[in-house]
C-alpha cells in the first residue's frame, strides 16, 4: 500500500506541477516584458508555446511511454522541469524564456500522462474514478497556491522568475520521490501491453471525443466571457473580468466536493450530471439578462467543471478491461488540442457569426457531448465504474 501511495502521489505532483507554470502564468506578462524590454503581445505568445508543447508532449507520451518505461521517463522529465526553471531565473534573454517554456510544457504534457497512467494502473474501478478526480483537485489547489507566491514575489520586488523557481524546485522534489520509489505496478502493466494490444471501442473513443469538446466550450467560455458581459452589460472590461475570477474560485471547491462524490457514485452517472449543468448553466449565462446572475451563475459553472478533465478519463477507460498508457494519452491529447485551438477556432467564428452567436454555441456543445455520453452509455449498460 506504501508503494501504491508513493506512486499516486508522483501523479498528483505532475498535475501540481503543470497547474504550477499554467495559472500564473497571466500575472507574469508585464514582469517579463519589462525584464526583457518586449512587446507585450510578444510575451502573451509565449503562452501559446507552453500549451503547444504541452499538446506535443501528449503525443510523445502516447508513443514512448511503453517504450521507455514510466519511471525512466519521470525522471528524464520533471529533471528537464527543473533545469527550465532554473534557467529561466538566471537567463537574461528572451529567446531562452521562450524556449524553457516550450520544453517545460513538453515534459509537463508527459507528465500529465504518466499521472494518468499510474493511477490506471494501480487503482481500479471507482478507487480509480476517484484518485483521477483528486488530480483535477491538485490542478486547482496549484492555481491557489503559485500565483500567493507570485503575488508575494512580485510585492516584495522579487524577481518575476521566483515563482517558477519554487514549481521548479517542486519538479526537483518529484525526482527525488521517483528515484526512490518502486515502478513495479505500473511497468507491469507497460510489459503485459507490449504483448497485448491497446483495446479501442466507442467508450473510450466518446471519452476523448467528449473532453475535446468539453474543452473547446471551456476555453471558449473563458476567452470571450469577459467581452461578451462588458458588450451585453455596457460594464467596465475590468469588471467583466471579474466573471473569470469567480470561475477559478468556484473551480477549487468544485474539484474537492467532486472528489467524494465520485467515491458514492458511478463515474457515467457524475459526467452525465455535470455536463447537463453544465449545458443549463451556460444557457442560462448567454441569456439571461441580469448581471448579477450572471456572477452567480459562473460560480456554478465553475463548480460543476471543476473535474472535467479527468472525468471524462476515468469516464473512458471504465471501457476497456485493462487500461493502458496509449488510452490515456489518447483523450489526454484530445484534451490539450480542446484547449489549444479553442482560442483559434473561437477568433475565426467570432468574426464570421459575431461574439453573441459564438456564446450561444457553448451550451450547443455540451448538447452534442451529452447525447455521445448517452449513445456510449448504452452500448455497456453493465460498466461497473
Amino acid at each position: 500500500m506504501n508503494n501504491k501511495i508513493t506512486l499516486t502521489a508522483i501523479s498528483f505532483l505532475a498535475n501540481f506541477i503543470m497547474a504550477g507554470f499554467a495559472t500564473q502564468f497571466g500575472m507574469l506578462i508585464e514582469p517579463i516584458a519589462e525584464k526583457f524590454a518586449a512587446n507585450v503581445n510578444e510575451v502573451a505568445s509565449i503562452f501559446s508555446l507552453l500549451n503547444g508543447g504541452a499538446l506535443a508532449g501528449t503525443i510523445a507520451a502516447f508513443f514512448f511511454i511503453e517504450k521507455i518505461g514510466i519511471k525512466r521517463i519521470t525522471l528524464i522529465s520533471y529533471s528537464l522541469i527543473g533545469l527550465c526553471a532554473v534557467v529561466l531565473h538566471f537567463t537574461t534573454s528572451l529567446q531562452w524564456v521562450m524556449l524553457a517554456m516550450t520544453l517545460i510544457g513538453f515534459c509537463g504534457g508527459i507528465g500529465l500522462c504518466i499521472a494518468g497512467t499510474i493511477v490506471v494502473s494501480v487503482w481500479q474501478e471507482k478507487l480509480q474514478s476517484t484518485m483521477l478526480v483528486v488530480q483535477d483537485a491538485t490542478f486547482n489547489i496549484a492555481g491557489v497556491i503559485f500565483p500567493l507566491i507570485t503575488t508575494y514575489a512580485l510585492t516584495h520586488s522579487l524577481s518575476w522568475s521566483y515563482s517558477y523557481l519554487a514549481v521548479g524546485l517542486v519538479a526537483l522534489g518529484t525526482v527525488m520521490l521517483t528515484l526512490f520509489t518502486n515502478f513495479a505496478l505500473c511497468e507491469q502493466g507497460t510489459q503485459a501491453e507490449d504483448k497485448q494490444k491497446s483495446e479501442w471501442n466507442l467508450g473510450i473513443i466518446s471519452g476523448g471525443v467528449g473532453l475535446f469538446l468539453g474543452m473547446l466550450a471551456l476555453y471558449t467560455f473563458l476567452t470571450w466571457a469577459p467581452l461578451f458581459v462588458k458588450q451585453k452589460f455596457n460594464i467596465p472590461f475590468e469588471d467583466a473580468g471579474n466573471i473569470i475570477t469567480q470561475y477559478w474560485s468556484a473551480a477549487l471547491i468544485g474539484a474537492l466536493i467532486s472528489t467524494l462524490i465520485v467515491t458514492r457514485v458511478k463515474i457515467n452517472h457524475f459526467l452525465l450530471a455535470i455536463i447537463t449543468l453544465a449545458m443549463v448553466i451556460t444557457a442560462a449565462i448567454v441569456t439571461t439578462d441580469n448581471i448579477e446572475w450572471v456572477g452567480y451563475l459562473t460560480y456554478g459553472y465553475g463548480f460543476v467543471c471543476a473535474a472535467l478533465y479527468n472525468a471524462f478519463i476515468a469516464y473512458g477507460v471504465s471501457f476497456v478491461k485493462k487500461a493502458s498508457g496509449k488510452n490515456v494519452s489518447y483523450i489526454l491529447i484530445s484534451g490539450s488540442a480542446g484547449a489549444m485551438f479553442s482560442p483559434a477556432i473561437s477568433s475565426m467564428f467570432e468574426q464570421i457569426i459575431g461574439l453573441q452567436t459564438v456564446m450561444y454555441v457553448i451550451p450547443l456543445f455540451y448538447a452534442v457531448i451529452l447525447s455521445l455520453l448517452i449513445v456510449s452509455s448504452r452500448m455497456k449498460p453493465h460498466l461497473s465504474a
